[in-house]
């Protein structure tokens, strides 16, 4: 009977898991904020379907100038200060709104663990950021090959491309969410824990190259470490001059991906929620 108990219960607290992911994604899909913030993303993208500019004809042109367009547009603009602040109004908005209206405790109340409620909200934030900027990554690697006459070929030479820089993205984004969601939990108003964040993000990045005795500041930058992710599949361009190890990046971005996520939840496991 315990046995069949325990069972059900984990049951539940699945059902309560997904019910917390779904609604939260078909919330963020059907909102207005989404809508203008995939404007923002899409724009580059808009202009490259207006003019691509073709340098050339064939698979290797193909894939040396897609290689080209993503080394300047994700690291500079993606994931740039706009992007950046457009993945940090996102995942503030989680756990805040829910801190701010007070509707935490009708999460809690579900049978579903603090834990699981933030891992959800995370989820969810993530799949909306991997919409806001997939889609565009999306139409670039279909319409290349139309620019550059190269069919289905060219599509299929294209994903591993493709893949590359939307995991990269996802990465980069998940730690960046990561500390704005522990950031929303301590600074509870959705604006503010915003501003907090990016302005938390504006001085690591951009203020610490500044101090003169830091060696190779420039490589404490969100877009420097994109590109040392992009290095272990832009075999067409030559990156040598951006130093550091793909998979060491990778496993940071992780790794404070984890820890972040950790933190946010210790930090709710603290606070009271009053009626």
């Amino acid at each position: 009977m315990s046995e069949n108990a325990a069972t059900s219960g984990r049951g539940l607290t699945k059902s309560g898991f997904w019910i917390i992911f779904e609604t939260e994604f078909r919330r963020h899909l059907r909102s207005r904020k989404l809508k203008v913030l995939f404007v923002v993303t899409f724009f580059p993208t808009l202009i490259y379907l207006i003019s691509p500019n073709a340098t050339g004809t064939g698979v290797d042109a193909m894939q040396k100038a897609f290689q080209a367009l993503m080394l300047d547009l994700v690291p500079n603009y993606w994931l740039g200060i706009i992007g950046q602040l457009l993945a940090i109004i996102l995942m503030s908005d989680l756990l805040a709104s829910e801190i701010d209206r007070g509707t935490i405790r009708l999460l809690l109340a579900r049978p579903v663990r603090l834990s699981e409620v933030v891992t959800a909200k995370f989820l969810a934030g993530m799949s909306s950021l991997a919409v806001l900027f997939g889609v565009p990554y999306l139409i670039i690697w279909l319409y290349n090959p139309v620019v550059y006459g190269t069919g289905i070929e060219g599509l299929w030479k294209g994903l591993s491309d493709f893949a590359l820089i939307l995991g990269a993205t996802l990465l980069v984004l998940a730690a960046l969410g990561a500390l704005a969601m522990l950031v929303s939990v301590i600074v509870t108003r959705p604006l503010y824990a915003s501003i907090a964040t990016f302005g938390l993000v504006f001085l690591l990045q951009f203020l610490l190259p500044q101090i003169p005795y830091v060696k190779n500041s420039e490589r404490y930058t969100l877009g420097y470490q994109t590109v040392v992710l992009l290095k272990s599949g832009f075999d067409k361009l030559n990156l040598t001059d951006f130093h550091g190890n793909p998979a060491h990046t990778a496993l940071f971005f992780g790794a404070a991906t984890v820890l972040l996520l950790l933190l946010a939840w210790a930090v709710l496991l603290r606070r009271e929620f009053p009626e």
